[in-house]
């Protein structure tokens, strides 16, 4: 167990031994599939036939939350379950049962979940038997199978290509979102239902407005009831237990429980109770991921102070609450298609919980809860939450500091979020300014308002830009498949605008599809996942009588993943350089060398040549300017795009730019041959904004000269950059105080996010020899962080691969 990275405790309220016992228990967990919401959803459906889905889904919700296992963890402060037993990922046979059948014993050519290279699931036979039990009930009457019957031809020839990824949104729920917190807290699910029960007798409400109040009251009954069930299994386990510090502890959760959210919270710990469950529920009502918990040191910062004042808590005790709530998320799963698996590896949920920035009146917010946080982080060393923090101009020294020392641990955290920067591009795009001060993070590194966003600040279609670039080089030909789509012009391109043009051509070409693709899936996730839960804690969605899908919420931004813009301006660098000014290289030398992957005298020779063009990430203006071209030509498309919901509700309703792609940039890169800045075929792309893998030279200060000059501010789903620092770069007070400089300088030069990894290559080689005995490495994947052991074999050389910074 780690011990403090300043924390000095005056007591003994924190219970350092069942805190390592905790941990323990999370780090070596098991993770395996549940049947219980599949059956009891089942259960349900069969006796709803004749309802308006949405309140067979509110139904379905309300029986499983009266049926399903509960269980208390033995040395933990905090309950709830989301499946029946710790890190089993239960099964949503709405949204898709196919891949899931396929995946049971490897059926059709599909690998079983018990065999995959990573992310494994154990699966019983009793598993197996009950969801081939329920399969007929539910196959052709998926989600997965709304969208395949309304997908076109040249969608799917695209997604054969290699260029659209349509992975989550076209067969599991949305998440990312950020429940309004404090209006939660503030009110309960009571008043809540009381509000739905006035919205029905109003006068002039359409059917489906009247179906979605009574969806809201049927969820919120079955959430309190769910509440309660703990409430007696507490009681039953206090009257059981001999010990007298836990026996009290037992009852006075059970005391909690036999009201929560009746009315308004009125303790920190039962606020934190509180947070985690609605959590929970979330991940019961819905398969989608990043249902995340906003600025928990805001929200939480009344509850804390009052009980200080009272005398009723102490500050060891709420850092002990805090980690206990922290590492009851790694008790939470979810189990995706292994085609799926390999865009987001490391069993990642994105729970994302931020600490720090300015508030809404635009004053910094740093308060003694945001370095409890980070403590609680050092102590909880695991993946989940995604743990993040905001700083701006004013953000205190200490705390900078603070957050230095844990990103110095080692385990990826916290991710750093610029608020000059991210409130400006939210400004930009039309949110106001109270509204966008008061951001934070939806997931990896998008960001949005917590309780006004609705879903999918990203992760809409996934576009390979490297396989867009490879078409384009071919003519509007994939040399892999052979699939044309578009055609550009037949000759050898005679200049830089030339192939310029017909980049933005087929750029424009295959986003133009993804919007398509975008719309054919939230037309289909307006029905099949609605989820009156989750959408009654947003704003707007009450007052309309509307689920996010629909238009319920005040904000509708959306955003795709675009992967590959370093390896886009690196290779037209590269082009520009040799064929056009220095003429050292025609194309047919070049396609040669590429289709050869690099093999050969001819090969090697070649490649050696574009290897030595300057690339993004060593403050080479140049090449820089070619990957802020590449940022230029999407964001200039965005204004063309709408989404489903415009003019349906939402107050600001637009696509915008992110580069969070979670770890597609490996599997994307499978897909696409050898590319003109000299990486080999299959390899992976680069990694949000962040340069190519050992391209960057010239150490840190000169990553982020690159990065600064990308058009960051406009990217306002967040832009992703990750860098990896040796051990030693930040060993001892001085390295601290060089690397808290460079976050301090990287506020200024408008950097919008960036995100560390500490490790050597000898220690992440010697993981993989000897997985066994590095369960604990916890490395940052992407936006996100996972165990190192659970990563694939492509994915943990990614990481290798990164370059190694130091001073």
């Amino acid at each position: 167990m780690r011990t403090f990275l300043e924390f000095q405790p005056q007591n003994n309220d924190l219970d350092m031994v069942r805190l390592e016992r905790l941990q323990t228990k999370m780090a070596n967990r098991q993770a395996s599939i549940c049947s219980q919401r599949a059956l009891l959803y089942t259960e349900s459906f069969k006796k709803t036939t004749e309802d308006p889905y949405i309140l067979r889904k509110a139904k379905a919700f309300c029986h499983t939350l009266k049926n399903m296992t509960i269980y208390i963890e033995e040395d933990s402060l905090i309950f709830g379950n989301q499946a029946s037993s710790n890190f089993a990922a239960p099964i949503f046979p709405e949204y898709s049962i196919d891949w899931i059948l396929d995946e049971l014993d490897g059926r059709n050519g599909a690998t079983a979940f018990d065999k995959r290279s990573g992310d494994v699931f154990l699966c019983s036979e009793k598993v197996k038997k009950d969801l081939y039990s329920i399969a007929s009930f539910w196959q052709g009457h998926t989600h997965e199978d709304e969208v395949q019957s309304h997908l076109s031809h040249t969608i799917r020839q695209a997604s054969k290509q290699g260029v659209l990824h349509l992975g989550g949104i076209s067969m599991s729920g949305d998440g990312h979102i950020v429940p309004n917190h404090p209006m939660i807290l503030q009110k309960g699910f009571r008043a809540l239902i009381q509000e739905a029960s006035q919205k029905i007798r109003q006068e002039g409400l359409t059917s489906q407005q009247n179906d979605f109040y009574q969806a809201v009251i049927i969820s919120l009954e079955g959430a309190l009831h769910f509440f309660k069930r703990y409430a007696a299994l507490l009681k039953t386990l206090a009257n059981r237990e001999q010990d007298p510090k836990r026996k009290e502890e037992l009852n006075q959760m059970s005391c909690m429980a036999a009201d929560l959210m009746e009315g308004p919270v009125r303790s920190f710990w039962e606020g934190c109770e509180a947070v985690y469950m609605i959590h929970l529920l979330q991940m019961i009502e819905s398969n989608g991921h990043s249902f995340c918990y906003g600025r928990f040191d805001q929200y939480m910062w009344n509850l804390y102070q009052k009980d200080l004042q009272k005398k009723v808590l102490t500050k060891e005790k709420a850092l002990e609450i805090i980690t206990h709530m922290f590492l009851m998320n790694s008790s939470q799963n979810k189990v995706r298609p292994y085609g799926h698996t390999k865009f987001s590896q490391g069993y990642p949920l994105y729970s994302n919980l931020v600490i720090g920035g300015y508030r809404p009146d635009g004053k910094d917010g740093t308060n003694d809860l945001s370095y409890l946080c980070i403590e609680a982080m050092n102590l909880t060393a695991l993946a989940e939450p995604n743990f993040s923090m905001r700083y701006n101009k004013q953000t205190p020294d200490s705390l900078i500091r603070l957050a230095a020392k844990l990103i110095r641990t080692g385990c990826g955290m916290p991710s750093m979020f610029n608020d000059e920067v991210a409130v400006k591009a939210l400004i930009d795009i039309g949110i106001p300014k109270e509204d966008a001060l008061d951001y934070c993070p939806i997931g990896c590194v998008e960001t949005g308002v917590p309780g006004k966003y609705g879903h999918r600040a990203t992760g809409m279609t996934y576009v390979n830009w490297g396989k867009v670039l490879e078409i384009v080089l071919y003519h509007g030909k994939d040399p892999k498949t052979g699939i044309q789509l578009l055609y550009l012009q037949k000759e050898d391109y005679q200049n830089m605008d030339q192939l310029w043009q017909a980049w933005k051509q087929a750029l424009r070409f295959y986003s133009d599809l993804a919007v398509e693709s975008d719309a054919v899936c939230d037309a289909s996730l307006e029905i099949y996942d609605a989820d009156p839960f989750a959408s009654c804690l947003i704003d707007n969605s009450m007052k309309l009588g509307k689920t996010l899908k629909a238009g319920g919420c005040k904000y509708d931004v959306i955003s795709q993943s675009n992967i590959g813009p370093s390896i886009i301006g690196n290779s037209l660098m590269a082009i520009q350089k040799l064929i056009f000014e220095d003429r050292v290289l025609t194309w047919a030398q070049l396609y040669e060398a590429m289709e050869t992957n690099w093999q050969g005298v001819q090969g090697i020779r070649v490649r050696k040549m574009v290897m030595n063009v300057p690339k993004f990430g060593n403050d080479e203006d140049e090449v820089d300017a070619w990957v802020k071209k590449v940022f230029d030509s999407y964001l200039e498309l965005l204004p063309n795009y709408k989404t489903l919901r415009t003019g349906k509700g939402p107050e600001v309703s637009c696509y915008t730019m992110s580069t969070s792609n979670i770890t597609s940039y490996v599997p994307n890169g499978f897909d696409v041959g050898a590319t003109p800045d000299g990486r080999l075929a299959g390899s992976p792309l680069n990694e949000g904004c962040s340069p190519t893998q050992g391209t960057d030279i010239h150490g840190p200060t000169a990553v982020i000269n690159s990065v600064s000059k990308l058009p960051n501010d406009k990217v306002a789903a967040g832009q992703l950059l990750n860098m990896r620092f040796a051990p030693g770069a930040l060993a001892g007070d001085e390295n601290l105080d060089k690397f808290v400089a460079f976050l301090k300088v990287s506020v200024l030069k408008g950097i919008y996010h960036n995100q560390f990894n500490v490790l050597s290559s000898e220690t992440l080689r010697k993981a993989q020899k000897d997985p066994e005995n590095y369960k604990d490495l916890i490395v940052r994947v992407a936006g996100y962080c996972a165990q190192f052991i659970s990563l694939m074999p492509e994915a943990q050389e990614a990481i290798i691969a990164r370059t190694e910074n130091e001073w």
